[in-house]
């Protein structure tokens, strides 16, 4: 697996970048089937009887995921998820059938151990063995506040050996929780990865190689106080670490100039109040490395950095109104662009060789973004994923040499031929004249006019919606819907101002975007105000439930998966268990200082105040969002006489791990949208609307075997 390791402003994690380098003035398309073949053991879905795609077309897993080239190009590794089951396989690229090497079985038990369980990544730590992460909730007695998860790294050996766990001798082991931290996959030494690591009792990660035959350790970077993240070098040096401390809002970063040098420290800021910083990746020169900032324009931009002389050095790339978002980098470290999201996906580039074979491969696919997301040891053999708005995932081989481009699958054979709604790109003022960027997607055939509509606000809230595909949108869309998406203020990619707007803002001014946006919607005569719904996840989730509460004569029906319900709640979990008190503090409120404006933006605590139907749903094991947090919206709505219903999915985390869960709940959300969305307000305000309010309706559901032991209401 061939890997570059460089910090994303976008969303504050590491991301894996891709290589784009080497000239190519044309590509020839050849294949134009799947070298994967869907058949036999992945059934057809059938439209239901008024011709709809169902849930399952849009919902079921892909057909593979997590697709990922072995160092000599010859073989490509991928997760073929169904079901309770986690299959991975192993496609050889020479000719062959595809073969299973290894799988998770999540089965329905009284043990959440045995059916929360999945695969996290993939990646080869050589051609003959496959490194998997598997995802599973803590075994730790300690962690007791949230549904805590934990990885494993497995060795799968190509060969077909039994799969091995590579931790299973470390020390402390069995109280750690997350082990595939990995920092580089050292594609040159087949023995050997290295991984960042938070050893019990330490307040800080260390880095370690790791012998993947044997599974020793051997340190390479001390653990330093509070140090949360490590890079390496192309060379396999680790040199770069940065954190924070748990409490408070001071940032750090520190760096060596050469592989045996000393850790120093070379920034320090607090984003809250002067901007901040950020590692971008290390260049060819090992006294160079590259680094974000937005302290100059307000915007993330890229520039280079001097560790020997301690400086900023020039800005290599900014965008007038956006954050630049990551950057893409040859193997030995020669930069090669800059991505960035405008109202669609973008590249800056910085290697004229670079540019030229990436406009080769759009003129060869020309209707959708296309990336580079693996390589070979060689650098000859790519696979390129293509997308867009109407364009669910396919993926190809690229050959360099030849400037082949080879059909290699699609992710949903079954969407194959259908049409797809376009995603319109707009803008809209604000109630105090600040621009909302988003995206409206009509759908296919209809006319902008008094449309039924969903109002779609994100997650995060620090994150941001972006152009490309998404199987919700889509499936609301083939379901009769207008879907609004918004980047209210809070979201990320629109500068530090942008997102600071939005501290403290949780139910205000963040809340006035989401109406703002769908009284815009009204005005402008696309959205008929009669039937306005709202729909969300997470933060989403929240937004949802708050609009319901705050103008409840604005939308007619309104969901929640894994929604925050109580603020106060949510700070004293985080609190325990995430350690983010200044950050939140800053971000959301302080849960005593604040505590009358939390209970006053917790709809929780307003139930009373909703009028419409509230569908909510959420997973027992999520570790993010506790599940005690739709219980007590439920709970609140029905001794407020509301009409609720709620989904329980055992054993679910912050989203979904089994597909037939997923199938499940997107059916009842059409379901629940079709029947409170069908008709004007006024034609439903009795009638069909009386026939459905009989109070709280509870189903924990397990893997798309309906009400588990005959649940019901209670």
């Amino acid at each position: 697996m061939r890997c570059t390791v460089a910090f994303s402003i976008r969303d504050l994690s590491f991301a894996r970048l891709v290589l784009v380098g080497a000239l190519s003035l044309a590509v020839s398309l050849t294949g134009c089937r799947s070298t994967i073949s869907a058949s036999g053991e992945r059934p057809s879905v059938e439209p239901e009887s008024d011709g709809k795609l169902p849930a399952a077309a849009f919902f079921r897993a892909p057909l593979l995921s997590h697709a990922t080239l072995s160092p000599d190009g010859r073989h490509v590794a991928a997760v073929r998820a169904q079901g309770d089951t986690d299959l991975l396989v192993v496609l050889p690229l020479g000719g062959g059938k595809i073969r299973p090497l290894a799988k998770v079985v999540r089965r329905e038990s009284n043990r959440s151990s045995r059916s929360s369980v999945g695969i996290r990544k993939v990646g080869w730590g050589s051609n003959e063995r496959i490194l998997v992460s598997m995802e599973m909730p803590s075994q730790n007695p300690y962690v007791t506040v949230v549904r805590a998860r934990q990885s494993r790294l497995m060795v799968v050996e190509l060969n077909g050996e039994q799969p091995r766990y590579l931790g299973k001798n470390w020390p402390y082991q069995e109280y750690s929780q997350y082990q595939d931290d990995i920092i580089s996959w050292l594609p040159r030494d087949p023995d050997h990865i290295l991984m960042s690591w938070w050893r019990p009792g330490q307040s800080g990660k260390s880095a370690y190689r790791v012998n993947i035959m044997t599974g020793a350790l051997s340190n390479v970077a001390r653990f330093r106080p509070f140090v949360t993240g490590w890079a390496a070098d192309h060379r396999g040096h680790v040199r770069v670490g940065w954190g924070g401390k748990r409490t408070g809002t001071t940032r750090f970063l520190y760096a060596r100039i050469g592989p045996e040098g000393r850790f120093e420290e070379i920034l320090r800021w607090d984003p809250f109040e002067d901007g901040g910083f950020g590692f971008a990746g290390f260049s060819e020169d090992p006294s160079t490395v590259y680094m974000w900032s937005n302290r100059e324009t307000g915007r993330w931009s890229l520039y280079s950095y001097d560790l020997a002389k301690g400086q900023l050095g020039e800005r290599i790339f900014g965008h007038l109104d956006v954050d630049a978002g990551a950057i893409v980098q040859s193997d030995s470290g020669r930069l090669l662009a800059v991505r960035y999201d405008t109202d669609k996906p973008q590249l800056h580039f910085v290697d004229e060789g670079a540019e030229r074979e990436q406009a080769a491969i759009d003129r060869a696919l020309p209707d959708t973004v296309n990336r580079i997301i693996d390589w070979d040891l060689d650098e000859r053999l790519v696979i390129v994923h293509a997308s867009a708005d109407t364009v669910p995932p396919k993926y190809y081989l690229f050959d360099r040499e030849s400037r082949k481009l080879s059909f290699l699958f699609e992710a949903y054979p079954e969407l194959d031929g259908t049409e797809f709604a376009p995603m319109k790109p707009i803008t809209f003022d604000a109630r105090d004249g600040i621009v909302i960027h988003g995206y409206l997607t009509l759908p296919v055939g209809a006319e902008p006019h008094n449309l039924p509509t969903i109002v779609l606000p994100h997650g995060g809230p620090w994150a941001r919606d972006v152009w490309g595909w998404n199987a919700e949108v889509q499936f609301l869309a083939s379901r009769g819907f207008a879907v609004f998406q918004l980047n209210f203020r809070g979201s990320i990619g629109y500068g530090a101002r942008h997102k600071a707007l939005g501290y403290g803002e949780f139910g205000l001014e963040m809340q006035d975007d989401i109406t703002d946006g769908a009284r815009w919607l009204i005005e402008q005569g696309i959205a008929d105000p009669g039937r306005m719904g709202i729909f969300g996840i997470s933060y989403g989730g929240y937004a949802s439930l708050q609009a319901l509460v705050k103008t409840p004569d604005l939308f007619r029906a309104g969901a929640s998966y894994a929604g925050v319900t109580d603020l106060i709640t949510m700070l004293n979990d985080d609190e325990h268990y995430l350690f983010f008190e200044g950050q939140m503090e800053r971000m959301v409120g302080d849960e005593w200082e604040d505590r009358e404006y939390l209970v006053s933006v917790s709809p929780a605590r307003q139930a009373d105040r909703i009028k419409a139907p509230v569908l909510i749903a959420h997973g027992t094991q999520d570790p993010r969002v506790h599940v005690k947090q739709a219980n007590a919206m439920a709970d609140a709505l029905e001794a407020a006489g509301g009409e609720v219903e709620l989904h329980l999915y055992r054993d679910e985390v912050h989203g979904f791990l089994d597909e037939r869960n997923r199938i499940d709940f997107y059916s009842k959300l059409a379901a629940f949208f079709e029947r409170h969305l069908a008709a004007s307000r006024a034609q439903t305000r009795t009638g069909e609307a009386d026939a459905h309010r009989s109070g709280r309706g509870t189903e924990i559901s397990q893997a798309g075997r309906g009400p588990a032991g005959g649940a019901g209401s209670h």
